[in-house]
């Protein structure tokens, strides 16, 4: 029984990082359902995995949330978008995620940007550019996400 348990751990911790490319997937969740199942049914009374681990993988998670709007909102701005932009990035981002999955996450944002962009009379150049800003920054968070739940799974190794 345990090893089919660790299968399901190992399974929830590779879904979780294709979650980051498949937004239908539930990336933290998947990742705190591994945690759990050890937590509750691998490890023996006592055994547990300690509260330290627990606050971190809380701090960590926060973090891979923020990821996708901060990145996003980040880069719009760098590559010359307004706060306008930078806002519609941010919905375009969530709206992308139900719209159209997984590439409305992608799309969306871009697509987003340059409208507003053109609605407050900006070239096509900038407005493209700006909109370039909202795909890097969908990049860039992905590469984030991938790097703090290799750390996080790593921790949890360690804390094992």
């Amino acid at each position: 029984m345990e090893i089919l348990l660790w299968v399901i751990i190992v399974a929830l911790f590779l879904l979780s990082i294709a979650g980051i490319f498949l937004p239908v997937l539930p990336d933290t969740v998947l990742l705190w359902g591994g945690f759990l199942l050890y937590h509750f049914f691998v490890a023996g009374p006592g055994e547990g995995l300690p509260a330290s681990f627990w606050w971190g993988m809380v701090v960590l998670s926060i973090l891979m949330y923020g990821a996708d709007l901060l990145t996003n909102m980040y880069f719009v701005k760098r590559y010359g978008g307004s706060k306008w932009s930078s806002f519609a990035a941010v919905v375009g981002i969530i709206l992308g995620i139900f719209i159209f999955p997984p590439f409305g996450m992608i799309i969306l944002p871009f697509v987003l940007v340059v409208v507003v962009e053109l609605l407050q009379n900006q070239p096509i150049e900038r407005a493209v550019k700006a909109g370039v800003g909202s795909l890097i920054g969908f990049l860039s968070s992905a590469v984030v996400k991938v790097v703090i739940q290799i750390a996080m799974i790593i921790w949890f190794f360690l804390a094992i």
